[in-house]
């Protein structure tokens, strides 16, 4: 080989070099989740109480599939009760302050598809998870002694959203799902509030902070 083609072949390897190095590294990366499923970090925890007119909230969060799992979906859920003046500090006078519309409980569970090939699974079993989640909230607020009816909440982009409400006891209770079949996202909401209060709005008002967020 001769002098001048010496320089030459030593870039060829080089370039080799860091196309092999650049491969194990896409190869090797860690899977990360495409979407952010985590609702109680979407919004803050002033941002949940402001939504229903309120001071101060508390957020709890479970992870029940984190990622990596078989079944191809990240599910978290968010528990949170929002209120203003002093603090209930127990389930009677939380629904207390429910009943004097200073005191708002919900829940928020979120499900996107999972990074990876397990993905395809939850893809597959996406149709027969929304409906079974709907079906359940058709017989509780329509076919069952709730007497409730159906509302249209903003899509917010996503594919589609349906909600449930009813009267009870007092109060109203709400139920509500966004979804997007190509992606395998699916929200859903539980609030439950003062009858008096506008909660529908509340409810419009922290799925915006939430839902496209969730996309």
């Amino acid at each position: 080989m001769s002098s001048r083609q010496l320089p030459t072949a030593r870039r060829r390897i080089s370039c080799f070099a860091a196309l092999a190095t650049f491969g194990a590294m896409v190869f090797n990366a860690t899977p990360a989740v495409a979407a952010n499923p985590d609702a109680c970090g979407l919004a803050t925890q002033h941002e949940m109480a402001v939504a229903f007119g309120l001071t101060n909230s508390v957020q709890h969060k479970s992870v029940l599939r984190a990622p990596g799992n078989p079944a191809g979906v990240v599910h978290i859920r968010c528990r949170a009760f929002a209120w203003k003046g002093k603090k209930p500090t127990n389930a009677a006078r939380q629904r207390d302050g429910l009943l004097a519309g200073t005191v708002a409980k919900y829940r928020i569970e979120t499900w996107v598809a999972d990074s990876g090939t397990s993905a395809e699974t939850w893809l597959a079993n996406f149709p027969k998870k929304l409906e079974g989640l709907k079906s359940r909230a058709k017989a509780l607020f329509l076919e069952g002694s709730l007497r409730g009816s159906t509302f249209k909440p903003p899509t917010f982009a996503l594919e589609s959203a349906v909600g449930y409400q009813a009267p009870v006891g007092g109060l109203r209770r709400l139920r509500a799902f966004w979804w997007d079949r190509n992606s395998g996202t699916l929200i859903s909401f539980n609030v439950v509030e003062d009858q008096d209060k506008p909660v529908a709005a509340s409810l419009r008002k922290l799925a915006s902070e939430i839902v496209p967020e969730v996309e």
